[in-house]
Order: structure tokens, then C-alpha cells, then sequence
């Protein structure tokens, strides 16, 4: 399943069979609350329930896909290599609990800690990113994410 996160509403899709547009954006996430970095707890948690409220009606349709990988290539999702300690050039996957580690970090700025001990880059695009990940991840139960490189290489 690939994964666009930029330009417009959050789509999946798989070859001709399944297009899927949320009712959200990153451009919503971070008009609702996210614009500011850090984000605070309350403005993360408000991201969840907006990501989860987008996403529970196509659940189900999501499951009859395969749940092994997730695709993304957008620029915005990069830094996560460099959260997750990979360099960008050499990645191609990421097993589930690493991006929860790196959701976890992320919480951790928004409870206060500098987001540099962290490694969470200031950038607030990228935290709602990885917001709508985890929770796609987390709830759809996709186990891998395979970040693409320009032009939909792997690495």
C-alpha cells in the first residue's frame, strides 16, 4: 500500500483496486493545533483523535489489502531515518516498533523534553506525519514502513 502524505488530502492506494482519500490533511493537523513547535500534549493528543476519526471508517476495506508494507516517499517523512539513527540513503524498511519508538520520542518532547536530546527535528510538518504513520501503522496493523526515495526508489 503507498502512502501520500503532501499536496491535498492523505491518500492509500494499491495498484487499481484500492484509492483511498482520508478526510484529512497535514495542512488540517497542523491548522488544528500542530503548526506550533513543540507541540503541546494536548495538541498531539488532538492530532490522534482527528487522524483516528479519518481513518476507522476505511479499516476495514484497509485490512483486505496486504498489511506487510506501507509505502512513502514523501520529503516530509525523511527525517525519520535520521530520528530512527539510519542514514537516509540505506533505509528501506522500518519495523513497526521503531516507529512507535520514534512516536514515543516525539510524546516525550510534547511532555517537555528538548526535542534535540530526542532527535525530533523542529519541524512541525513532520510531526504530523508521523502522527497519521503511527496511527495508520498502529490501527490498520501494517509492520513494516518502507520509506522511498525520490522518484519511488527504496533508500
Amino acid at each position: 500500500m503507498h502512502l501520500q502524505l503532501e499536496n491535498g488530502p492523505i491518500r492509500l492506494h494499491a495498484g487499481a483496486s484500492t484509492d483511498i482519500r482520508l478526510p484529512l490533511s497535514l495542512a488540517a493537523l497542523l491548522e488544528a493545533g500542530l503548526l506550533h513547535f513543540p507541540p503541546s500534549e494536548q495538541a498531539l493528543e488532538q492530532a490522534i483523535a482527528s487522524t483516528e476519526d479519518a481513518l476507522m471508517p476505511w479499516i476495514p476495506a484497509l485490512r483486505l489489502e496486504s498489511l506487510e508494507v506501507l509505502e512513502c516517499g514523501d520529503a516530509v517523512l525523511a527525517p525519520l531515518a535520521d530520528v530512527l539513527g539510519y542514514p537516509r540513503q540505506a533505509i528501506a524498511e522500518l519495523e513497526i516498533d521503531e516507529v512507535e519508538r520514534a512516536f514515543n520520542q516525539l510524546a516525550e518532547v510534547a511532555a517537555g523534553m528538548p526535542a534535540k536530546s530526542q532527535g525530533i527535528p523542529e519541524q512541525a510538518d513532520f510531526v504530523a506525519a508521523l502522527v497519521v504513520v503511527r496511527e495508520l501503522m498502529h490501527h490498520v496493523g501494517w509492520q513494516q514502513l518502507r520509506l522511498l526515495g525520490p522518484g519511488g526508489e527504496a533508500g
